[in-house]
């Protein structure tokens, strides 16, 4: 096997593992990791561009699910008082998605849970080797999504 194939076989495995890491041991347990997702993606949008907020389909462009996915998804939080669906003025076909007052108290308790993973992750790899992983987990993201693009 030659050393590219040899990395690429390293980093599935790697990859994998971590994906089963996290899957299984749970990080996320008050709430699904997708309603998870969500309500970070709102959180931070309601910090960073308050005044704008996201739709259902900015929504399914930035988690990869699909539409019907990403309906059923929110028509779950909805029934659990997480978020609420607010039309657009201008376009009626258009609803808007806000995180409620039980969806920013679920989602901070489940953040708390997650900080504290994190911070003994830092503490067990060093500031230094995090943020070099952190770095190159974001590049490998940016070049899937390249390679998606072709």
């Amino acid at each position: 096997m030659d050393s590219t194939a040899c990395a690429g076989e390293r980093l599935l495995s790697a990859w994998l593992t971590l994906s089963s890491t996290l899957w299984n041991e749970r990080i996320v347990t008050g709430m699904t990791f997708n309603e998870a997702f969500i309500c970070n993606l709102l959180t931070h949008r309601r910090l960073e561009a308050p005044g704008a907020p996201l739709t259902a389909t900015d929504l399914c462009a930035r988690t990869q699910l699909l539409k019907s996915q990403m309906n059923k998804l929110l028509n779950e939080m909805e029934k659990k008082g997480y978020i609420q669906r607010l039309r657009s003025d201008k376009d009626k076909r258009q609803s808007f998605i806000l995180l409620t007052p039980a969806g920013e108290d679920a989602y901070a308790r489940e953040h708390a849970g997650i900080t504290a993973i994190l911070q003994a992750l830092v503490e067990e790899l060093g500031e230094e080797k995090t943020l070099h992983a952190a770095d190159t987990v974001d590049e490998i993201s940016r070049a899937l999504k390249k390679l998606a693009l072709l």
